[in-house]
Formats: structure tokens, C-alpha cells, sequence
């Protein structure tokens, strides 16, 4: 196997990284609540993950990728009262959504996929066994975890329970608790009419710490190889998972902890209040899943990615320069080997903690050598190396044609839109010269408009 370093969140520091089984991984992620559609933050998650999966198994490993999905969430609630429908039909909704936008970046399907509301009856003995060995308590309908029973609370923030207490992160307040810190195991309803599940502790809900902790036990048992996710994780939620689970086995709940850097939009955080929240969806309007792709390997993953309209033209440009260099081949005459020339250098790459933009610097040091190289038989095997490394990084460089084509014809639209418009805003200024020269350019480009009432249209090309 490859010898891989990573920098592990617990410990502060690059390591080896040295699986349980020398030659199976374990990894856990940490998934959408399905509330809405999902934005480019979940994006970059879920290509950042799908790329270490993908070299994983490149360097030899079997890997085992778990990604939950909370389908049970006081955000859940929140949208199925305002839809005016069942909550979980309000998670069913965007779990389809957020599986649509997964098939479309090419993102690997996970080996598992655990829903929280799938995992009540463990969740109910995992609060259970935390009870019996004084690690919780309840209060009312709710169950509380005690931070103060977990000597190490704090560990993977690095700070003590007393700078914790100060008020850093997403912390519940509630009189009733006996330490602020102290997370909720299960809410109970507070009226009847509020959606929840039975349970030994009257109706109510899963905690959200709880529900990743359970759903790993059972996949995994007691100790994962790799838990990772957004570095906005780091506390409270991944600090909450490893104090629970450690107090309910008494043995390491994660060897190695990973997290992915934050999006930025503009150098600011993505936020709806400020009007710079972007779904997968609308990014895909205007670029192509591989361009995505392109622009969010190209920081490191622990690094912030800043967010531009023209960091994603970059990145299309950049991909329009790999698929060029492969335009000569289709899936029918790929050469049979490749000069494993680069391959050594890529892997170097990615084996110190996944370092993708080098990798893809890689990637066009390979292609100028296409592009200069006399020899055919030479340059069909620098060819398959490069198709074989990008695929490495889930770039699909052949047979994408299609893809671009619709791209274009999208912003060939756009631009027929804006003239229409144009000549629209012309006329109503009753500059009808600029409006019959707008008019021209259309029909000399084939472009026949219908005028309609109240400023409407229809355009199409003529015969």
C-alpha cells in the first residue's frame, strides 16, 4: 500500500495514516440535512470526499464510505410547517434533490447511506447504556448529555471546558441543564400536537449529535479509521459525537479526523441573509460539472475556496485545455497502456493529504507533452495517462461534448434573450432606429421574433 499522510484534526498534525485493517479504510462523513436544495458548500464536501475515496482505492486500499443523511431536524420542521406538509415528505423531497445534484457533479455513490429515522430503536439503547453509566440525564421529555462526565471534553477544539463555556459555537440554552455545554440525546415534543417519534422517554426527536454517533457505531463498531466533514463541525457537533461515544465504549471513536475548509462568495460567508446563498443548481446553469469540479480541486481541501464568476470561467478554460488535448480519442480506440511517467509524481501529490492542486498541475505537464510530442504511439500513451489520472480525480475528460454543447446553447439563448430585451427597451424609449438595427442583426442571424402584447415575445429560427 501507499504510504499516505494526512493532517489529523485530534492531534494537530500530519501522520501516517495506518488504518485498523492494513488494507481496508473506513470513513464517515458527515451529510446535508434535507431541508432545501443543496448549495456550493455541499458541493465542495461532496467532491472533496469523492476525490479521497477515489484515490484511496487508487492506492490500493478497499474503502468503506459511509454518508449519512439527517432526515429528522428542527430546520425540517420548520420548512414542513411553512410547505404546510409532512416533515417527511419535506425530506424525501430534498434527499431526491440532493441525490440529483450528486449524479450530476459524478460524485461515487457511498457504500452506505444510514437516514437518522432509520436508526430510532439504536439511537433509544445508545442514550440507554449513557443514562445507566451516569453519562446523561433526564430532564422533563428531554435527555441530556453531561460534558462534565467526559474528562476529555474539548480535545478535537483544542480548548478546556471552561474557554468552551464562554460561548464558542451552536450551543442550546436551557436553564434546566446542569452544565451550558450540555447537548440534547432527545427532545421531547412540548405539545401534543408537535411532530415526533415514542420513545422510553415520551414523544419526541433524535439530538443531531446523537443521530451520527449511532448510525456509526452500527455501521462501523466502536473505532472508525477516518470521520470527516466541514471544519464548521469541528464543534459543537464532531466534539459532542466523540464524547458520547467514547463514554459509551471507552475506546477511541475516531483515529483520524479530516475537515474541509469553508465557501466563500466574494471573500464573504455564504449566508441568505445576505443574498449570496448559491444551489448546486443554479451554479450548473452557467458551467459544467467538470468546470465545479476543476475549481474546487484546485485549493487544497483544508484551505477556504472563494467563490467568483470568474474563478469558475478559470476553471472552465482549464478544462476546455485537458479536453483538448484528448479530442482525438473516444471510448473506441483509447490506447491499451500508458508511460506511467507522471503517475509517480501524481501520487506523491496525493499522498501528501491529498494535495489535488498539485495533482492537477500534473495534469497539464502531461498535456503539453501531448501537445508537442511527433510520435503517435508516444502521444496516445500520454494520452491514456492522462485520462487515467484525471479519472482518478473524477474528471471526465472524453464524451463530454454533449455537455459543453448544451452549455453553449444555453448562452447562445442568453444572448438572444438580451438583445430581444434590448430591442424591447429601444422601442419603449422610441429609439426605433437601434430597434429596427437590433431587429436586423437577429434576422440576419436567422433569428425571427414575434412581437406579443404587454412587451412579450417568442423567437425562434427561421427555415
Amino acid at each position: 500500500m501507499k504510504k499516505i499522510t494526512v493532517f489529523n484534526n485530534l492531534t494537530k498534525q500530519k501522520e501516517i495514516l495506518e488504518p485498523l485493517d492494513p488494507t481496508t479504510i473506513n470513513i464517515y462523513t458527515c451529510g446535508p440535512t434535507v431541508y432545501d436544495d443543496s448549495h456550493i458548500g455541499h458541493a465542495r464536501s461532496a467532491l472533496t470526499w469523492d476525490v479521497i475515496t477515489r484515490f484511496l482505492r487508487y492506492a490500493g486500499y478497499k474503502v468503506h464510505w459511509a454518508r449519512n443523511i439527517t432526515d429528522i431536524d428542527d430546520k425540517i420542521l420548520k420548512k414542513s410547517i411553512e410547505l404546510g406538509i409532512n416533515p417527511s415528505k419535506v425530506a424525501r423531497i430534498y434527499t431526491y434533490s440532493f441525490y440529483e445534484d450528486m449524479i450530476r457533479l459524478g460524485i461515487d455513490w457511498p457504500d452506505y447511506e444510514p437516514q437518522a429515522t432509520q436508526y430510532l430503536p439504536q439511537m433509544y439503547s445508545f442514550i440507554e447504556s449513557l443514562i445507566k453509566n451516569k453519562h446523561a440525564y433526564t430532564v422533563d421529555n428531554d435527555v441530556y448529555f453531561s460534558v462534565s462526565s467526559f474528562k476529555e471534553y474539548g480535545k478535537l477544539k483544542g480548548q478546556n471546558i471552561q474557554e468552551l463555556e464562554k460561548g464558542f459555537g451552536r450551543i442550546e440554552p436551557n436553564e434546566k441543564k446542569k452544565n451550558k455545554l450540555d447537548f440534547a440525546l432527545w427532545k421531547g415534543v412540548k405539545s401534543n400536537n408537535e411532530y415526533g417519534f415514542d420513545s422510553p422517554w415520551g414523544k419526541g426527536r433524535p439530538g443531531w449529535h446523537l443521530e451520527c454517533s449511532t448510525m456509526n457505531y452500527s455501521l462501523f463498531g466502536p473505532t472508525l479509521d477516518i470521520h470527516g466533514g466541514g471544519d464548521d463541525l469541528i464543534f459543537p457537533h464532531h466534539e459532542n459525537e466523540i464524547a458520547q461515544s467514547e463514554s459509551l465504549t471507552g475506546r477511541p471513536f475516531a483515529k483520524y479526523w479530516l475537515h474541509n475548509g469553508m465557501i466563500l462568495v466574494n471573500e464573504e460567508k455564504m449566508a441568505k441573509s445576505l443574498g449570496n446563498f448559491i444551489t448546486i443548481k443554479e451554479v450548473l446553469k452557467s458551467t459544467t460539472p467538470n468546470a465545479l469540479r476543476f475549481f474546487v480541486l484546485n485549493t487544497h481541501y483544508r484551505m477556504p475556496l472563494n467563490y467568483t464568476s470568474e474563478a469558475l470561467v478559470a476553471a472552465q478554460n482549464g478544462i476546455n485545455r485537458l479536453q483538448e488535448a484528448l479530442s482525438d480519442l473516444s471510448d473506441n480506440n483509447l490506447p491499451e497502456s500508458s508511460t506511467g511517467n507522471f503517475a509517480k509524481e501524481f501520487t506523491d501529490a496525493m499522498c501528501n493529504d491529498f494535495n489535488t492542486p498539485i495533482a492537477l498541475s500534473i495534469l497539464f505537464n502531461i498535456t503539453d507533452k501531448i501537445n508537442t510530442e511527433k510520435n503517435p504511439k508516444q502521444k496516445k500513451a500520454y494520452q491514456k495517462e492522462l485520462l487515467n489520472l484525471s479519472q482518478t480525480l473524477g474528471l471526465n475528460l472524453i464524451n463530454t461534448q454533449a455537455e459543453y454543447a448544451t452549455l453553449k446553447d444555453k448562452s447562445f439563448s442568453s444572448i438572444i434573450e438580451m438583445l430581444i430585451n434590448w430591442r424591447i427597451e429601444c422601442k419603449n424609449n422610441k429609439d426605433y432606429k437601434s430597434a429596427d438595427k437590433i431587429r436586423d442583426i437577429l434576422s440576419k442571424c436567422n433569428i425571427e421574433v414575434k412581437d406579443l402584447t404587454d412587451n412579450k415575445y417568442k423567437w425562434q429560427f427561421k427555415a
